[in-house]
């Protein structure tokens, strides 16, 4: 049977919708988006969310969002049919079209960031403050089970938020907490269809493999709920060394106002290496430019800082920072020559964030780069490095007025 309005019979007990997702986040919200494929997860999505808001916030607006890839023949048509059921609801329905030209590799990865492109940019243009997904306890239990299989990092192992973000764009994920089979049987009882996405069955997808595991695992301890308790609990343990790291940083990281900072040794090195591992991540990724430093990265940066001076080179880069040894610690800094070379220009504002570390206020027209060589006017213990990544502003000829240079620290991010 081609992929179509299919309606189930009931495999569980129908449970209750408040039984199957908490819509009250949206209470503070006047505009919701929610992306709606035609499958069931995105189906009982809908409808769970139409019910909840009649009787709940019915001045709420709603929009459904239905991503046509362009991949099937059969796509316009699954589109089409999304549209007649919202319509049928009285929900406002519009059809976002991946063009161009498709990946022949990654192509669920490459779709996948289409996709949330695609729905985002909708959400900013017409004012929707949150985008609803139907992702399920299903999803999380195939996420968190794909990635055991590459890493045990509690930030990976929490799968997929409840709450989260894409493109500044704030997401939220209601039926995280619900199995497919339980919401495919509250459809069934409405007598609301879906459509089947042939991909979903298609073994040459990592998921797909997953999935059917997941079914055939003979292995009782292996299950979809306990992989989404191991979800949660990862979850619990990705905030608290987040707490804890942060905490660890405001009392002991020193920062310099021209752009470095200053570690002790002797404090850092008796923390436990995953709470090491966290700290470097933070720091490195705001002394460098924003990039994510990569775990086996963090784990030979320890190396070499567990080494001391004397031992090896005393200094090495990462992710676009430079870090120095010193005989009680190390310090970090920006790397000049990943610093973009092209000048930054002074909006008309008068104000501009020069690579992602300082806040420059200058006249209109001003070009800010990279110290180099230059002379800056900074004290203190500056290393020579944190002195070349320190931004220069030439005003414009003719122009004069005042300048202020402004180093964001580490708790601005």
């Amino acid at each position: 049977m081609p992929a179509s309005a299919r309606r189930r019979k009931r495999s569980v007990p129908v449970a209750p919708p408040e039984a199957l997702a908490d819509f009250s986040p949206l209470l503070s919200e006047r505009h919701v988006a929610l992306a709606v494929s035609g499958g069931s997860d995105s189906m009982a999505l809908l409808r769970l969310a139409v019910e909840w808001s009649s009787s709940h916030h019915p001045g709420l607006l709603l929009s459904v969002l239905t991503v046509d890839h362009g991949l099937r023949t059969a796509s316009a048509e699954e589109a089409a049919m999304v549209g007649r059921w919202a319509s049928a609801l009285g929900i406002h329905h519009h059809v976002l079209r991946w063009e161009g030209p498709k990946p022949e590799t990654g192509l669920q990865a490459r779709a996948r960031a289409a996709r949330y492109r695609l729905l985002t940019c909708w959400c900013k243009s017409e004012g929707a403050g949150l985008l609803l997904t139907g992702h399920t306890q299903d999803d999380q239990a195939e996420t968190v089970l794909m990635r055991l299989s590459r890493t045990l990092s509690p930030e990976s192992l929490a799968g997929i938020p409840l709450h989260g973000a894409w493109d500044e764009v704030p997401l939220f994920r209601p039926l995280l907490g619900a199995t497919r089979a339980a919401l495919r049987a509250h459809l069934s009882g409405i007598g609301q269809g879906w459509v089947d996405d042939p991909s979903n069955a298609d073994p040459r997808f990592e998921r797909v493999r997953v999935r059917t595991s997941l079914v055939t695992r003979e292995s009782p301890g292996i299950t979809r709920e306990r992989l989404a308790a191991l979800a949660e609990a990862s979850a619990r343990t990705a905030t608290l060394l987040e707490r804890c790291a942060r905490t660890w940083m405001s009392r002991h990281v020193q920062e310099d106002m021209a752009g470095v900072c200053h570690v002790p040794g002797e404090a850092f090195n008796v923390l436990p290496s995953a709470l090491r591992m966290r700290i470097l991540a933070h720091v490195i990724r705001h002394f460098g430019g924003g990039g994510q430093p990569e775990a086996d990265e963090l784990r030979r940066l320890l190396e070499w800082l567990a080494a001391g001076p004397g031992q090896g080179a005393p200094r090495c880069t990462l992710g676009g920072a430079l870090l120095g040894l010193r005989r009680r610690g190390f310090w970090i800094t920006r790397e000049a020559g990943r610093i973009d070379p092209r000048p930054l220009i002074v909006p008309e504002s008068g104000t501009a964030l020069w690579d992602a570390r300082f806040r420059i206020t200058a006249p209109p027209g001003a070009r800010v780069t990279a110290a180099g060589a230059r002379p800056v006017a900074v004290e203190g213990d500056v290393p020579a490095p944190a002195r070349r990544s320190y931004p220069h502003v030439d005003l414009p000829p003719g122009v004069g007025g005042p300048v202020a240079v402004a180093f964001l620290p580490l708790a601005c991010r």
